[in-house]
């Protein structure tokens, strides 16, 4: 069983950030969006939900063309002011029955890149373990690969706790994915994030 869907979580209204809707926010002439969503379809994941919520419709009025593509569903988190455990609920619940488990993705994670995905994904599947993901400099990274015996756990996650908790749970039994590069983990939570991302590279 080697179908293995990506979820983007994008329903929030990123409270941290000041500036707006930072989804939004242009980076290399796209939204921000976009780049993140590029790299989950550009990967070998299928199919791609991604969860939107705050401003749902604008978000994916910014989605151009990638609106089509056929790997793509949106799901409308109608309570994502609950938080962001509504948007992994209402995800696992849109999994295709045949999955192995799924791949979640943050979409204010511009930087990352379907290599990492495909990578994420390729041991993963490979392996027997129940969660993989990156990890730089001792720390967890994204994205996180979460088995369907673990979905059960994630289901009952309340307000804006996430799979942080059950990496830390499941750390030692983990496949961790050694990065030596930690460009691709950044994400735009406040505005010094996103001056950050603007700077030349």
């Amino acid at each position: 069983m080697n179908i293995l869907p990506g979820v983007i979580l994008a329903a929030g209204a990123g409270s941290r950030f000041a500036g707006g809707n930072k989804l939004l926010l242009p980076w290399r002439d796209r939204p921000l969006i976009c780049h993140a969503l590029q790299a989950a379809l550009n990967s070998r994941l299928a199919p791609i939900l991604l969860v939107v919520g705050y401003q749902g419709e604008r978000l994916l009025a910014a989605l151009e063309s990638l609106r089509d593509d056929p790997k793509l569903e949106v799901l409308h988190n109608q309570r994502w002011c609950s938080g962001r455990a509504s948007s992994v609920r209402l995800a696992i619940g849109a999994l295709p029955t045949e999955a192995h488990g799924a791949l979640f993705l943050l979409g204010d994670m511009p930087l990352m890149s379907s290599h990492l995905i495909d990578l994420v994904r390729e041991n993963f599947l490979r392996s027997e373990a129940r969660i993989c993901f990156p990890v730089y400099q001792g720390h967890k990274g994204h994205p996180v690969a979460f088995s369907r015996e673990l979905l059960g756990e994630l289901a009952r996650l309340r307000g804006d706790r996430s799979g942080w908790g059950l990496a830390q749970r499941y750390w030692s039994e983990a496949l961790k994915i050694p990065l030596q590069n930690g460009a691709t983990q950044l994400d735009v939570d406040t505005e010094e994030d996103y001056r950050r991302l603007l700077e030349p590279q």
